[in-house]
């Protein structure tokens, strides 16, 4: 479960979905007035090629990002909770599917998102340490 604090962060400009064999998937995020939004993805590889998720540590490879204006931004966040850190996972090969959720509670905005697009990005590394992107987009009204 991660709690997080929403700021607009600085636009981002990288290109998303590019790895053949490798897409992102997101249900319908759900809502609470006590958790905010959960948004639940899945991502189906049908790949030789592995890639990692979460490598060397590092703080996340899930994303949110609000479109606004023909431009996407990531939304920063204070975490109060990431069960992820110091985990790695690889997919890809043998390994077929990974799942998790994102749950937002947005503290000094309430539990609500503003109206607008938004996606779900993951950022997996290449066994040469690569960034690739993959994204899935949901409107909230």
């Amino acid at each position: 479960m991660c709690l997080f604090l929403i700021i607009l962060g600085e636009p981002v400009s990288y290109p998303v979905n590019q790895v053949d064999g490798f897409e992102l998937t997101i249900e319908k995020p759900t809502w609470s007035p006590f958790k905010g939004y959960t948004i639940r993805w899945a991502v189906t590889a049908n790949s030789k090629e592995i890639y990692s998720f979460g490598e060397d540590g590092s703080p996340g490879f899930e994303y949110l990002e609000r479109h606004i204006d023909g431009q996407w931004y990531r939304l920063t966040y204070s975490q109060d909770i990431f069960p992820f850190n110091n985990l790695e996972f690889s997919l890809g090969g043998d390994s077929t599917g990974l799942q998790g959720s994102i749950v937002q509670k947005y503290d000094y905005y309430g539990t609500r998102l503003e109206a607008g697009t938004y996606r779900v990005v993951l950022e997996m590394k290449a066994k040469d340490g690569t960034p690739h992107y993959l994204a899935a987009e949901f409107d909230v009204e």
